[in-house]
């Protein structure tokens, strides 16, 4: 299967399909590029239920955000409840995403994966060069989150105390390719 021959829509669809079978119920991903309320109060919802306090973004930093060149927001729905999210936009290193801020509800599931995946889908179709992101080494529960980023291929570029781990992924077509047959068969 070569990733170039299918579309951003064919595996948004194996994507519904793959976490509907998994979750036991019926997905749906929604994309969008704009803010509203209701996407507002969604990521506000599962941030305040993931995320400790100084990690949430405000309705007004969320605006902001959303605001900025190529934002792009995947929502995944089980049984039309919002369950996960992931946004990011345009980084201001010419060719480069800024995978802002993701979390799921129902974790070890294969949510966040699949969405990883698709995420990089979309940053080849539309002609970036790299995924970029800011995490930690560890969140609150002790998971390892550079380890968890670095088995999609994401690796470190800086470390700096007040913001975080930097972490880069190179948009290839085999990269993608690669994470699509594995998480996205």
């Amino acid at each position: 299967m070569d990733v170039r021959a299918l579309s951003f829509t064919m595996y948004l669809s194996k994507a519904e399909a793959r976490l509907s079978s998994a979750l036991g119920g019926s997905c749906r991903i929604a994309v969008l590029h704009e803010m509203n309320k209701d996407l507002l109060k969604i990521i506000s919802q599962i941030e305040d239920e993931r995320f400790r306090s100084e990690l949430r973004y405000s309705e007004r930093e969320l605006t902001i955000r959303s605001k900025k060149k190529g934002f792009t927001c995947f929502i995944v729905y089980l049984d039309e409840r919002p369950i996960a999210f992931v946004f990011g936009f345009d980084d201001s290193e010419k060719g480069a995403y800024f995978s802002d801020s993701a979390a799921t509800l129902l974790e070890r599931k294969g949510v966040g994966s699949i969405l990883t995946a698709l995420e990089t889908l979309y940053c080849l179709e539309n002609g970036y060069l790299s995924e970029k992101m800011i995490t930690e080494d560890l969140d609150e529960s002790g998971r390892r989150l550079v380890e968890y980023w670095a088995r999609f291929g994401f690796y470190v570029t800086g470390r700096d105390q007040k913001i975080g781990v930097e972490m880069r992924l190179e948009i290839t077509p085999d990269v993608v390719k690669g994470l699509c047959d594995k998480y996205l068969p």
